[in-house]
């Protein structure tokens, strides 16, 4: 399955019909599945990219599009298209999943670095580099994932991750280098 990339968030113009579509999505299921099917790919797409498990994205996607429904009667517009507003559900939902698997991922994340051959782990890339790097992500703290995750994985400026995190680009510029310098930490680690 190729999963598609997302288009930046700044040349993703919030038109007249999306904020229709929002208004009538308040009140109608029918409208509220046109705005599923137009956000699904991209938000399976980015939580898929994070957590490395078809099974778990198919979770957290449909907890992602519960969690917009019950609170969509709240949406209000701020300038932003809604994908800004499902990105940081989706990497709300992400996060927590991350925390309650932290065990797991730290488990994980020491098999991978210890492993002697990295072609002989059992994961999704061959070469095993792709998921001790997956791994080392998931193990730092979940708001240098969000931001690393947004720009380096879904490739979108600093601008698109300052709106889909909801914070200045200041503190997106801050944590992407934390996140950075952390990371690469974690990634020294493997022998």
């Amino acid at each position: 399955m190729q999963l598609p990339m997302p288009i930046s968030l700044t040349t993703l113009a919030f038109d007249d019909e999306e904020r229709r579509l929002i208004e009538d999505a308040k009140r109608d299921k029918q409208a509220f599945a046109t705005l599923y099917r137009r956000h699904h790919s991209i938000m399976a797409s980015y939580i898929f990219r994070r957590v490395g498990d078809m099974h778990v994205t198919d979770d957290l996607v449909a907890d992602v599009f519960l969690a917009a429904l019950k609170t969509l009667p709240r949406y209000r517009y701020r300038g932003l298209p809604l994908r800004a507003w499902l990105y940081r559900i989706a990497a709300n939902r992400v996060n927590r999943w991350a925390r309650r698997e932290r065990s797991r991922i730290h488990i994980r994340f020491s098999e991978l670095q210890h492993s002697e051959d990295p072609a002989t782990d059992n994961t999704a890339d061959s070469s095993g580099d792709g998921e001790f790097a997956r791994i080392a992500l998931l193990s730092v703290k979940p708001k240098y994932q969000t931001v690393l995750s947004l720009h380096y994985l879904e490739g979108m400026s600093i601008e698109d991750v300052a709106a889909a995190v909801g914070c200045r680009v200041g503190t997106v510029k801050s944590r992407l280098s934390r996140g950075r310098d952390a990371l690469r930490e974690k990634l020294a680690r493997r022998r």
